[in-house]
């Protein structure tokens, strides 16, 4: 290893194209400060990353982290983003903890203590929070990153260094298939009844078609095809998309993309039904109370 102690303080010495570079990682001259070897190790990996790069040695990183996030991150997110709420919010975590920060200062050991110190927290219930949660923030650390360096405000992404063990405890998703027993489905229509009737079709559609409940209240006459041809519709990026006889589409789902689904014959029947009611002119399930989808 090119990562050596002398006395107290870390030291770093290594060839790039047939030039030797050496320093001490004491926190002076624009160098960071190393505690442990591990430490060591991340700071000249950086070092070597930024003497490919061509900007060691350069003054960078001094820019602070939660100011780049709301004045140059958030304005693209905002005018590119369909889901840059989301960005908005985790990114509000991101700011609490790295408050004061300037680029150069966030090192791989930070953001790992960042997501233990996540992973360890709980939510306003008490209860803990789900794994994915804490992967959405460090990819969403990771883009500003990511930008930042293309703005050339800072040179390495700390993102990338985190050890394996630790990006295992986040995981980009929990697989999960859940359906409703026949016993726990006989339940929930049981209390679709009465001033609650009106609710039983748009429940036994959301069922066979699986959609969340906001693509529900999204979801248009014109977006289910009943008919025996293919249709063209707009979607709301401006693009064309084709939907097949006995499909719908979510013109934007969660991920804000789209996508079309087959309807069983259970709900082409209440898409039918539905479709009847001349009340029903956009929305396939009008609120009575607003008038727009439920």
């Amino acid at each position: 290893m090119s990562v050596r102690k002398r006395g107290d303080v870390y030291s770093f010495e290594f060839m790039e194209s047939r030039q030797r570079y050496r320093g001490t990682l004491n926190g002076r001259d624009g160098m960071a400060y190393a505690r442990t070897k591990q430490e060591a190790r991340d700071c000249e990996s950086e070092i070597r990353i930024r003497v490919r790069q061509g900007t060691f040695g350069k003054e960078v990183g001094l820019e602070d982290f939660s100011k780049f996030f709301d004045s140059v991150y958030m304005v693209y997110a905002k005018a590119h983003k369909t889901d840059w709420k989301h960005d908005e919010y985790r990114g509000e975590v991101l700011k609490l903890f790295f408050t004061g920060k300037q680029f150069s200062e966030i090192k791989p050991m930070l953001v790992v203590t960042y997501i233990n110190d996540r992973i360890k927290s709980t939510t306003k219930r008490g209860t803990t929070r789900n794994p994915v949660t804490f992967h959405h923030e460090v990819q969403l650390l990771s883009s500003v990153f990511n930008m930042a360096i293309r703005e050339q405000v800072t040179t390495v992404n700390p993102c990338l260094l985190i050890p394996k063990s630790v990006k295992k405890k986040i995981p980009g998703r929990v697989k999960r298939d859940r359906f409703l027993t026949v016993e726990e489905e006989t339940r929930l229509f049981a209390q679709l009844k009465g001033r609650r009737s009106h609710l039983a079709p748009l429940v036994r559609f959301a069922l066979d078609t699986g959609l969340r409940r906001s693509e529900l209240c999204r979801l248009e006459v014109t977006h289910v095809n009943l008919s025996d041809s293919a249709r063209v519709i707009t979607r709301p990026t401006g693009k064309l998309a084709r939907v097949e006889p006995g499909e719908l589409i979510v013109t934007r789902g969660k991920n804000g993309k789209s996508r079309t689904i087959p309807l069983t014959s259970e709900a082409r029947r209440i898409a039918q039904l539905q479709m009847s009611d001349v009340t029903n002119w956009q929305f396939l399930f009008t609120s009575k109370r607003s008038g727009g989808g439920r």
